[in-house]
């Protein structure tokens, strides 16, 4: 027996050595990560080293824990930093004017994470050397300071809420199309999750006296959760292999091979970057003029409403980016009854853009004074009436006809325009793209080069008592064997618009003769799985954002 013990001591060792080094490789690379903003799928594998580190700092509390405050005060900085971080790197990415879109607070926490990692397993490899035998005992049980009877009570039973909403969380995941929070939040979010559940996991078998086998078990249960809760980042080499097919299937080139030598370091060079999935994704230069009154109503159903947009511009004098002043006009989601431009219109995206050489409208448009759909999101006065879908249209169609007297002032390419949306958004977006001549909505100057629509609500007005033309409503009705290219994001697990909804209007393309259709179908991913800028969902579809409309502009 303690010749089993001593080899399981040295086996620790060798472990906890290894778990000191990572911690601080992850700070020394993670600094020069940060600096340098190169862009590259090698980097990857510095991203794996921190997410694999930060799992072993977790686990290696429950080894010979004699330094007991610390690991408690571990444990929990590593909850709160892993919620933290995520909700401060939407928070910065979403704002118009910040122009870095890396949050300082979410960086400082996360080598925070590092440090005392560092720190806590130079601990436990001091006190592994100055004792020669390790009990069985000792490696499974801790023996420190515990809280008293009333307060371990509290933790354990909060701890274990927590740990059994875990279990829901991650059945939803896996089932999805609960077209509820979980579904929005947790499948972009999800490697913050894994270690969060991983985290509590340790801090109940840490503070409770459970017999040997129920610890075990307890800590089974928490790695099964962090594993379930890794799925959506480990498909996504999957995801990419799919839709690397259907992209060269529909336009006839190879993602990888578009974007010349000479504009890469304008571009992503990877679909999915796991150290930006924490640190945050950067912005290039852009400027940004808000609030811009493109139409006033005077009367009819119109009457008293104000719409605006913003506009996202590249740097000043800055000529030769490869966006060539091509036009991208974005518009909101939010069930046409209400939403906003500005940073609920995912900000950071239009900064992307702008910043290689696109000109992005995020353009308002009337929203339907029906019942809300998401009662949590803004609805500005001005922009609300009794709208159908076809006055939307009309709306963002009066912007083209501005667009159109005004787009010098931009400097805007009006023969190259691109349309895109979210939801709602994703199905106007598609109806202005698709309108061609049936209607006189959208300004003959403008010259649709493309249609982006993610996770598009087509034909699902209605269920909301929002009305419209059958082919606006629908705008598979419109599609032509010479409408223009159309790339489609959408996730497999949306229980808002239902995939079928994505997958039939790519179907609809090839039905009329026309190839020129892309579905990314994103595995695990519900209703706005983009809404995480850094996201392995957003990161993935941005990367083919930018060829298609390199490709087409």
């Amino acid at each position: 027996m303690k010749s089993f013990l001593l080899n399981e001591k040295n086996k620790l060792h060798y472990w906890i050595q290894a778990l000191v080094v990572a911690n601080g490789l992850s700070i020394v690379v993670g600094f020069i990560y940060l600096l340098t903003n190169v862009s590259h799928g090698l980097w990857n594998i510095f991203g794996i080293l921190l997410f694999l580190t930060l799992i072993g700092n977790v686990l290696v509390t429950i080894v010979d824990p004699r330094s007991g405050r610390l690991e408690y005060f571990y444990l929990c900085v590593t909850i709160l930093t892993l919620l933290i971080v995520p909700i401060m790197n939407k928070y910065v990415s979403e704002q118009v004017t910040h122009a870095s879109s890396r949050s300082v607070i979410s960086i400082f926490l996360i080598f925070l994470l590092f440090i005392l990692g560092g720190i806590l397993a130079f601990n436990k490899l001091y006190h592994l050397k100055n004792h020669q035998v390790l009990s069985q005992q000792a490696l499974t049980k801790s023996k420190n300071i515990r809280p008293n009877k009333i307060i371990k009570s509290i933790l354990v039973f909060l701890l274990s809420t927590i740990l059994a909403l875990g279990i829901y969380v991650s059945y939803e995941l896996l089932i999805g199309r609960g077209a509820n929070f979980v579904e929005v939040a947790v499948p972009q979010l999800s490697l913050f999750f894994s270690i969060i559940f991983l985290a509590v996991t340790v801090l109940i078998i840490k503070i409770t006296n459970l017999r040997l086998y129920v610890r075990r078990l307890v800590l089974l249960l928490g790695i099964s959760l962090a594993t379930i809760f890794t799925l959506p980042v480990i498909m996504t080499p999957v995801t990419i292999s799919e839709t690397n097919m259907n992209y060269i299937q529909a336009f006839r080139s190879d993602p990888k091979q578009i974007i010349p030598t000479d504009d890469k370091m304008y571009f992503m060079q990877t679909p999915f970057s796991l150290p930006d999935y924490f640190y945050g994704s950067k912005s290039g230069r852009y400027r940004v003029k808000e609030n811009i009154l493109y139409y006033e109503g005077k009367e009819g159903v119109d009457k008293g409403i104000k719409l605006h947009f913003d506009v996202y511009m590249p740097p000043a004098n800055e000529k030769d980016l490869p966006g060539n002043r091509s036009v991208l006009i974005r518009i909101h989601g939010g069930g046409w009854t209400s939403g906003d431009k500005g940073s609920l219109n995912n900000a950071q995206l239009n900064k992307h853009f702008a910043s290689q050489g696109y000109v992005v409208f995020d353009v308002q448009h009337g929203l339907s004074d029906g019942e809300r759909v998401f009662k949590f999101l803004k609805v500005p006065d001005n922009i609300v009436g009794s709208f159908s879908t076809d006055d939307m249209v009309r709306h963002i169609g009066i912007f083209t006809d501005y667009l159109a007297d005004h787009y010098k002032e931009f400097d805007a390419n009006l023969d190259s325009v691109f349309v895109s949306g979210n939801s709602s958004g994703g199905h106007l977006a598609t109806a202005v793209g698709l309108v061609n001549d049936r209607y006189d909505y959208l300004n003959p100057k403008l010259k649709i080069k493309g249609v982006i629509p993610v996770y598009p609500a087509n034909g699902l007005a209605s269920v909301v008592g929002i009305d419209g033309s059958d082919d606006i409503m629908d705008p598979s009705l419109l599609v032509a064997n010479d409408s223009p290219p159309v790339l489609i994001c959408q996730g497999t697990h949306d229980g808002i618009v239902d995939q079928t909804i994505a997958i039939q209007f790519d179907k609809t393309y090839k039905k009329r003769g026309n190839a020129k259709s892309a579905l990314i179908l994103l595995p695990y991913a519900g209703h706005a799985s983009n809404s995480y800028y850094s996201g392995n969902f957003n990161q993935l579809f941005i990367y083919y954002m930018e060829r298609f409309m390199y490709q087409f502009k």
